[in-house]
Formats: C-alpha cells, structure tokens, sequence
C-alpha cells in the first residue's frame, strides 16, 4: 500500500512522517528480504527519505540488517536485506465467541509465546484479562512494557470504528463496549472487529509465503455458524452498517428450518451450523467438524448435499465480489473431505478463482486479534500507544 496513495492535502510533516513509517514497516515484513533501493522504488519516495526512516527504525529496535540479500551475487554495491524484529515486543490477540475466549500472548511475527483457554466472556471481561495478559507475560519471561497492542476479534455484528460489539445475543444483550474498557484496563491500544474479518487480516499479515498484503480474498470461517469477510487492498470490507459478510445468512435452498439468528429459511447457516447438525444427528454440543464426519459415514448423500450448499452460497459470492481466492478456515475444511468436494463444485461451475485452505491453524482463532494489533501497530508507525500501561 502506497504511503501517498492519493491527495495528501491536509496532512503536516509528522502525519506523512508516520504514514511513510508504516509503509515501510508493512513492507518489510511482508517480504522479509527488501533492501532499501526496493523499498524506495515501490514506494515512491526518495533513497534518501527511506534510508532516514530506516535508520530510525533500525535505532528503535523494530527493524534489523540481515545480511546481503538472498540471491543477490551480482558485482557492485551489495544489497543489504531489511528484516523486522519479531522480538522488539509482544501482541496480545483475543478471540471471542459463544464457545470460548482465547488468548495468545505473541512476538512482532505473530509467533504464539503463550495461550490461555476460557469460557465465554463475563461482565468482568476487562478486569480479568488484564490480569491474564500479566500471566502471560510472565510466562513469556516478559515486562509488562513489552505489551506493544491488543486486538479483539468477537462474533457477530461488530462496530470497529468504536470498538464496539453491537450485536451477538450469543454473548450478551444489547451493544457491548470493548475497547474502551480493555484500553483502560490495559493501558495500550486496543482494536476490535468481527472475528472473521480479523481472520482475514491474519491469513493476508501472519501465514508463511506473504508476498502481499494486497490480494483480495474471499474468506470464509465455518465453526459453530458460516461467516466470511471480503478483503481488498489488505484490509477487509466492513460494509455500510457493519453486516458484510454474512455468507451464512444467504438463502440457499427453498426448504428448511426458520434461522434463529436472522429469521429466514433456507439460509446456509440453517441448514449447516453446529446447532442445525447436531439436531438433525441427534448429537448437539458437537462441534461442527465432528459433526460433518458423522453426517458422512451415515448419510453420504446429505454429506453431498451439505457441501453443494456450501458451494451455491460460495459460487453466488464469487459472482459479486470476483475475488482473486477463496480461503475456507476451519477444522471441518482442514480434516476430511468437505473442502474437496466444496472446491470440485466450484470449479465445476467455471468460478475463476483459487480455491485453498487457509493457511492459519484452526485452533488459533485469536490470531485474529493479534493481525489487529500488529495492522494498529503498523499504522501508528511502529509507535507504541500513548498514555501509559494503566491495567499492567
């Protein structure tokens, strides 16, 4: 992403200044091997205004030299490779939903140092994970100045420019602040969003081979329910009123139960979520993967019309968004054969797009979180948040 993409009419020195920090930071830790003379092509800024901002960087201890860079023998001045420090401090990632929170304390690369497995979030939600992230830390062999953000993904309808949950009658009634409490009791930054579109921003800033950060990806989540998040130029699209994204809520069969979340019949979630299969089996409380094996041992072409639905719903949202790839997270696409028999259907229907696995691991949700922290952290311009450590 260009650090002057657009008009920068407005803007003084210390706004573009972070702006062009922030480039640098992203891209440097994007590929991971980038000398200086690429950052400033790619940019567009001068040898020497990157040289300046590196040299800042490399005295703050975020960015380090790494030695001539890989594949570079050529004769003349020798490139040196540009890396980030995953050790100039930690993240701390929150994944939020109707079966668990989870924690995980991680380095500047997304790498977990720790995690923490939790019921649900209480009324004391702030309180206590202020405490946690101080255990953590500990067991990391941490300060607590070490803290650089935080970031919360939770499930359903999310406000992420206030930080506020505004639906998930899961969870709790009404809207929900979050990071209002969660700055106050941790003292650093602290960004939400809905936790599928955090797990977008993780499977374009965290998984290994990013080259990136601007592919456009249509990602989708099945768990407990289907949810998904369309990114594009590295971030993902929120929508007017905070709702995109609901593949699961998309009708995709004339029949079937009325959902209890959005009242239609016929939507994805219905007809597939953990609750729907797990009623239909006879087996509830089963997570879904589990779920999806028995549906296949017992009734292979329910198991078939299963991933058919799963394939209309996909097909119809690769017609409206024309995304480069469809990523499907979850353990039911990690394990077994649903993602195969998904992704044959959708070829099958000349969709125009790679189809894969994500590449994050599905038991790591909060790394949804942590994307969100290290994309604040990024944009501050590797600064940490102002106003002081006040929970820790």
């Amino acid at each position: 992403m260009s650090p002057i993409g657009g008009s920068s009419r407005g803007w003084n020195a210390p706004d573009l200044r972070k702006r062009n920090r922030a480039a640098v930071l992203r891209l440097v830790h994007a590929r991971g091997d980038i000398a200086r003379n690429e950052l400033a092509a790619e940019l567009g800024l001068t040898k020497a205004a990157v040289s300046i901002l590196v040299n800042e960087l490399i005295a703050e201890g975020l960015v380090s030299e790494a030695g001539e860079q890989r594949g570079e023998r050529r004769a003349g001045r020798k490139k040196i490779a540009l890396r980030l420090r995953p050790d100039a401090g930690a993240l701390l990632g929150v994944g939020v939903d109707s079966e668990r929170t989870q924690l995980i304390l991680s380095d500047l690369a997304g790498r977990p140092l720790a995690v923490r497995e939790l019921p649900p979030p209480s009324e004391a939600f702030a309180s206590s994970l202020a405490a946690l992230a101080r255990e953590l830390l500990a067991a990391a062999g941490l300060g607590a100045g070490a803290l650089l953000g935080a970031g919360v993904g939770v499930s359903g309808r999310v406000d992420e420019l206030r930080g506020v949950s505004l639906r998930e009658p899961r969870l709790w009634e009404g809207e929900q602040p979050l990071r209002a409490p969660l700055e106050e009791a941790l003292g650093v930054c602290v960004s939400v969003d809905n936790n599928v579109r955090a797990l977008a921003l993780a499977e374009l800033l965290l998984c290994e081979g990013r080259t990136s950060t601007g592919e456009s990806l249509l990602f989708t989540k099945y768990g407990p329910g289907v949810g998904a998040a369309w990114t594009m130029g590295g971030r993902a699209w929120p929508g007017a009123h905070h709702r995109s994204g609901e593949l699961g809520h998309t009708v995709v069969a004339q029949s079937g139960p009325a959902c209890p979340y959005c009242g239609r019949v016929g939507c994805l979630e219905s007809l597939v979520s953990a609750r729907a299969l797990g009623e239909r089996l006879g087996l509830e409380g089963r997570p879904a993967h589990e779920l999806c094996a028995v549906l296949r041992e017992r009734d292979g072409r329910a198991y078939e019309e299963l991933a058919e639905r799963f394939a209309v719903a996909l097909g119809n949202a690769i017609e409206l968004y024309d995304p480069a790839a469809v990523v499907l997270y979850g353990p039911a696409f990690a394990e077994g054969t649903l993602f195969d028999e998904i992704a044959r259907r959708i070829v099958a229907n000349d969709r125009p797009c790679d189809v894969r696995r994500s590449r994050l691991d599905p038991a790591l949700p909060a790394l949804g979180g942590t994307a969100l922290a290290l994309e604040r952290f990024f944009a501050d311009g590797g600064a940490a948040c102002a106003g002081g450590r006040l929970g820790l």
